[in-house]
């Protein structure tokens, strides 16, 4: 099993540095968690590379679990439905914009 913190932005300006982060492990095999509760920004690219890793650790007999998460996360994936399948273990409540 490998864990990963991941802070700060998970864009498209560091997708070449965060790639080999998320996929190294998830070549590995074995179940990749991650802890995205230090993340303050998620883009599409970001979302890709999240999807990526877990595609490619799923194809190894692992799995990705994401076990916190920010509210910039929380919102992302819920809006696009995803929580369910990225294993999503914390829960955060979402705060509707005024």
């Amino acid at each position: 099993m490998a864990v990963i913190c991941i802070e700060g932005e998970m864009s498209v300006y560091r997708a070449a540095e965060l790639k080999p982060a998320l996929l190294g492990p998830a070549l590995d095999g074995g179940l990749l968690e991650l802890d995205l509760s230090a993340v303050t920004e998620i883009d599409s690219t970001g979302l890709q590379l999240l999807l990526l890793a877990r595609r490619e650790a799923s194809a190894r007999q692992g799995g990705l679990r994401v076990v916190a998460q920010s509210p910039a996360i929380a919102e992302m994936l819920a809006l696009l439905q995803l929580d369910e399948r990225l294993d999503v273990l914390e829960r955060v409540e979402i705060k509707g914009g005024d």
